[in-house]
């Protein structure tokens, strides 16, 4: 495996807002970095002052996801923002993924980067992956921030990708099985009128590329067994759920699987499913978020490692 790291001029920044990060009026500048791996390149952005701190996005999108927390994080920790394989500036492998290929992917980045053990901040999907991570490999990570953990076992799994993911693959044309169908700005904005253009279009830039591998990676997180993994983590892990967020009917089964995790509920408005990316509370209180996440790695510092 090698990385490649280089500083971001404002030409070529992959991410708009955080090429130039202000640490008390002064600028710093984050540097992107690609993991050579047999299945392809895994891209991470590098940016801050601190311990390490890993930002795993929600399916379906990218690191882009962070743009209103990153900063505050940053000012703190060492923040590496990782796009998921097969997103965004990631390759897509060249075989559908487990959650555990996703954990060795990662694990893999660690090596690279030179990180022992790390914290974890992670949205939707992503604290599946992580909440995996934390179990295989319960010495390299610290603690966990999880914004809207699904929790189900294999059978709510099945039952949640049936009623809810097949039905959103409308377009049954372009692959062997339906995938998402792209669709214009004009569309998208009648179905949800509180749209924002930059986010639509840079959703539908990764529909684009990886639409087929976005329903794969989907089927993979319905098909893991979230309720056995749960009691394997040793992690000091902080459960934040968006008072409007569906996956809130498995916050109590979660607080209670998970050893010693604090659950906490952001107030917020109730959410229509067609929005259903729009509930996390990194997205919707980005500075609650920020505050909160960095309170409770505070006051963990100093816990010892759950037996």
């Amino acid at each position: 495996m090698r990385s490649s790291p280089k500083s971001l001029p404002n030409s070529c920044k992959p991410f708009s807002w955080t090429n130039l990060l202000r640490f008390s009026g002064e600028q710093m500048t984050g540097t992107e970095h690609y993991v050579s791996r047999a299945d392809g390149r895994v891209y991470y952005y590098k940016v801050g002052e601190g311990e390490p701190l890993i930002l795993l996005h929600n399916i379906e999108l990218s690191g882009f996801t962070w743009e209103n927390v990153i900063d505050k994080l940053a000012e703190h920790f060492t923040c590496y923002n990782i796009d998921l394989p097969g997103h965004d500036h990631s390759d897509i492998p060249p075989q559908q993924y487990s959650i555990e290929d996703y954990t060795q992917a990662f694990v893999d980045v660690l090596d690279d980067a030179g990180l022992a053990q790390v914290d974890i901040v992670a949205s939707h999907g992503g604290c599946v992956m992580a909440l995996d991570l934390a179990a295989t490999y319960p010495q390299r990570v610290k603690r966990m921030i999880l914004d809207g953990l699904p929790y189900w076992n294999r059978e709510r799994g099945r039952i949640v990708w049936e009623r809810f993911w097949v039905p959103r693959f409308k377009d049954t044309t372009s692959y062997d099985v339906p995938v998402y169908a792209l669709t214009t700005w004009e569309e998208a904005v009648q179905e949800n009128p509180n749209l924002i253009r930059e986010r639509w279009e840079k959703t539908e830039a990764l529909k684009r590329k990886g639409r087929y591998w976005m329903r794969l990676t989907a089927e993979a997180m319905c098909s893991y067994d979230i309720e056995a993994t749960g009691p394997k983590v040793k992690a000091p892990t902080l459960l934040l759920y968006g008072e409007g967020d569906p996956l809130r009917r498995g916050e109590q089964r979660a607080n209670e699987g998970i050893k010693g995790s604090t659950l906490k509920v952001v107030p917020g408005p109730q959410v229509p499913p067609h929005e259903h990316r729009l509930v996390e509370v990194h997205i919707r209180e980005p500075e609650e978020f920020a505050r909160m996440a960095i309170e409770f790695l505070r006051e963990t510092d100093d816990l010892p490692e759950l037996q």
